[in-house]
C-alpha cells in the first residue's frame, strides 16, 4: 500500500508540474568563466520540474538565445530541485580570445632530429583560467603552417609559453 501511495504522489507531481511544451523557457541566464579559446560558459534554469520524466530530453532540445543566436546546451543537470543547462558560447566573447605574441625560433631540437623548436608567448589568458586548455586551443600560424594550438605549454613567472616541435628536413 505504501508503494502505491508513493507512486500516486510521484505521478501527480509529475503530471501537475508539467509545463506545456510551448511554454518551456530558460530563466536566470548568467555568464560564467571562459573555458577555452573564444568560449564562455553560460548557465540558465529551465522552467521544467526535475520530477518530469522527460526533463533531460526537454533540456537538451531547448535552445537559449545568447548574442542574438540560439544555442543548445552542452549538458543538463538536475540540481536543488531545478533543471540547469550549461551552454558553451563560441562567438562574440572577446574577453575569452587569447593570442600568440613574440615568435621565437629556437632552431633544431637536436642533430638529425628533423624537428624545429618554436615558442610563443600566450597573451590575454583570463584570470584563474586553465592555461593548458587555452594554450592547446589557441590557433597559431607561422612557417607557412596553421596549428590548432601548441604541442606543449610552460607556465613561468614571465607568463604562459606555447611550444611547437615542427617537422623540418633541414634539421639533419
Amino acid at each position: 500500500m505504501g508503494f502505491v501511495s508513493i507512486f500516486a504522489v510521484f505521478y501527480s507531481i509529475q503530471f501537475f508540474s508539467s509545463v506545456p511544451i510551448d511554454k518551456v523557457s530558460w530563466t536566470n541566464l548568467e555568464s560564467h568563466s571562459c573555458t577555452t579559446y573564444a568560449t564562455r560558459e553560460y548557465v540558465a534554469e529551465l522552467n521544467v520540474s526535475p520530477w518530469n520524466l522527460q526533463w533531460w530530453k526537454i533540456c537538451m532540445s531547448t535552445p537559449v538565445v545568447v548574442h542574438s543566436q540560439p544555442h543548445l546546451p552542452s549538458r543538463c543537470e538536475s540540481r536543488s530541485g531545478k533543471v540547469i543547462g550549461h551552454f558553451a558560447v563560441k562567438h562574440d566573447e572577446p574577453d575569452c580570445v587569447t593570442y600568440w605574441s613574440g615568435y621565437k625560433d629556437w632552431g633544431c631540437t637536436a642533430k638529425k632530429s628533423n624537428k624545429r623548436h618554436v615558442e610563443q608567448h600566450l597573451m590575454n589568458v583570463p584570470v584563474k583560467a586553465d592555461y593548458k586548455e587555452f594554450c592547446a586551443t589557441t590557433p597559431a600560424r607561422f612557417l607557412g603552417q596553421e596549428f590548432s594550438g601548441a604541442d606543449s605549454c610552460v607556465n613561468s613567472i614571465w607568463g604562459v609559453y606555447g611550444q611547437w616541435f615542427i617537422d623540418d628536413p633541414s634539421c639533419e
